[in-house]
């Protein structure tokens, strides 16, 4: 939130609402420390390089802008720096980012985890309360405040914190199971054996707790429930998710299942080439001539730039399987890499005849489409696109994108209307409405209000790249470049960050039309966004995940 809507609802002159901003804005970098810079030597060189680039990023961000974004910026500098060990600078980013939007208890918690990493106790049952005074409804504060309670030696403060919590959650088992415990270190047994039998009965699954109720009813005297209990435990604890400290680290890659070739289809959508490839080795070793293994495996060494080896995997299964429309488009997808457009046409366009239904085709075939501007072609694409995938929110984006540069924007708006008929509370169809919305000359002021709220629900959501700069749209199309400049910068320095260089340039090409001209953009992406200009799959920027082109950066 900038100075301006702090102030916006006060009839103060003009010349006083500057006067308090500034007062506001020095009380705020008052309050502000420096977050020091770590040594990073121990880092892998390319580790360190990247780090010195998002933190160099972050210092130019951060003196254009104020309020929650500015909040947002230092958290995930906070986040960048506990990720790789640094835990004493993540801890001033996330006091600064406190400071800067003081209302948000977000900050305070993770202020609070860190301090509890630090063995900072003290320090953690202070941030942890002033989350929690800041926000009742996020369950995990209280679960960690309780912990922290208890290290420090307030039981009875923990207890009544639980207590309260069960009271108001009665679904939670989490915190029938800590109360559960609490009273077993209290030696209060029957007490014990209520509360966990109470969190078994909400999280059956949860059959660890049965190690402390078999203890429970030990120090009942009660030997047969006590081995009752114990012959039923296991090693699955009861949880509760927390998002925000899952954000804040990294975590495992997931776990793959299915038969071998799935497997490699989701290693190779998750990143991990080199599993995919190891994955793929091994079937082909099996059977050489596995059709659906060379296709993936020529998509892979084609987006990696071996284009020869590409070339002989892709040619050897269609010898194999002629007919088959995955191995047709595997085919279309080489041949845009070695940069024959159309070539790849006519790939698509064949795989589209041996199976209709196969909905990578649509995407490909209306991609190559807008390459040519043929864009009354390409709208056809996509819808069938989403009629076969109608809970893809990037089939609505292409479409959309489309019938904009048919010049046909309010058909745009029915379309993406239609979707979130169906879907509701789609987060991502809800961000394609915002950017059209606040972008088309043709929708209504009560259309880009709906837009404004939209924006600003998903902003509070999840404040990432995507969402800050659909909300600055929106306070552009409201009057509100300040706010939109804002906005728009936190989402350069989210994409510098995940090193997404593209769209950090894109990001920046529209935040100078608020800037320099205090103008709302014509389309709800940048013309040179590849919604529009669908280049060629080059090695540079093809995702070797999946049959078909990575979902455009959203821009």
């Amino acid at each position: 939130m900038s100075t301006r809507k702090i102030f916006k609802s006060f009839s103060a002159p003009l010349f006083g609402l500057l006067a308090l901003a500034v007062v506001f804005d020095a009380h705020a970098d008052s309050l502000l420390q420096t977050v020091p810079t770590p040594d990073t030597s121990k880092l892998a060189p390319d580790a360190a390089k990247q780090l010195a680039t998002e933190r160099a990023e972050f210092e130019k961000l951060r003196a254009g802008i104020v309020g929650p974004p500015l909040a947002r910026i230092y958290a995930d500098l906070g986040a960048l720096y506990v990720r790789n060990g640094f835990s004493e600078a993540a801890a001033v980013a996330l006091y600064d980012a406190s400071q800067v939007s003081p209302n948000d208890g977000r900050w305070f918690y993770l202020r609070g985890v860190i301090a509890r990493e630090l063995k900072r106790n003290d320090e953690a049952r202070a941030d942890f309360q002033a989350a929690l005074d800041r926000d009742k409804v996020y369950l995990p504060i209280r679960y960690r405040l309780a912990n922290t309670l208890i290290d420090l030696g307030d039981v009875a403060g923990a207890r009544k914190l639980l207590e309260d919590t069960a009271r108001e959650h009665a679904q939670q088992p989490v915190a029938f199971a800590m109360l559960g415990q609490l009273a077993l270190r209290q030696k209060r047994y029957a007490d014990a054996v209520d509360s966990l039998n109470s969190a078994l009965k909400l999280d059956p699954k949860a059959n660890e707790l049965y190690k402390h109720l078999a203890d429970a009813y030990a120090g009942q005297g009660n030997t047969k429930a006590a081995d009752e209990a114990r012959a039923k435990a296991g090693d699955v604890t009861v949880t509760l998710d927390d998002p925000l400290v899952t954000g804040l680290y990294a975590v495992a890659p997931p776990q793959v299942s299915g038969t071998p070739i799935e497997q490699a289809q989701t290693l190779a959508r998750q990143g991990r080439i080199g599993a995919a490839r190891e994955k793929l080795a091994d079937i082909l070793k099996a059977n050489p001539k596995d059709a659906d293994a060379l296709a993936l495996s020529a998509r892979i060494e084609a987006s990696m730039g071996n284009i020869v080896i590409a070339q002989s995997e892709i040619e050897t299964a269609l010898k194999a399987k002629p007919d088959s429309a995955i191995v047709n488009i595997s085919s279309g997808i080489v041949a845009e890499h070695m940069g024959d457009d159309a070539k790849a046409y006519d790939a698509y366009r064949r795989a589209q005849r041996l199976d209709a239904k196969y909905a990578d085709s649509y995407l490909l075939l209306g991609n190559a489409e807008m390459r040519r501007s043929h864009y009354a072609q390409a709208v056809e694409q996509y819808r069938q696109f989403t009629v076969l995938q109608p809970d893809n929110a990037i089939a609505y984006a292409h479409l959309v994108a489309a019938q904009v540069a048919q010049g046909k924007c309010a058909d745009a708006l029915q379309s993406i209307n239609g979707a979130l008929t169906r879907r509701a509370k789609d987060g991502d169809l809800m961000q394609i409405f915002v950017r059209l919305a606040s972008t088309c000359p043709a929708a209504s002021p009560q259309e880009r209000d709906v837009a404004l709220d939209y924006g600003q629900v998903l902003y509070k959501q999840s404040s990432g790249a995507g969402n800050s700069s659909a909300l600055a749209l929106a306070m552009a199309a409201h009057g509100k470049f300040k706010e939109a400049q804002e906005y728009q910068a936190e989402a350069i320095f989210d994409a510098v960050r995940a090193g997404d260089m593209a769209s950090a340039a894109l990001y920046k090409t529209t935040n100078q039309q608020f800037f320099d001209k205090k103008q709302v953009p014509d389309r709800p992406w940048p013309a040179q966004h590849a919604y529009f200009t669908a280049p060629l799959l080059s090695p540079a920027r093809a995702a070797p995940a999946a049959a078909v082109p990575a979902p455009a950066p959203k821009s």
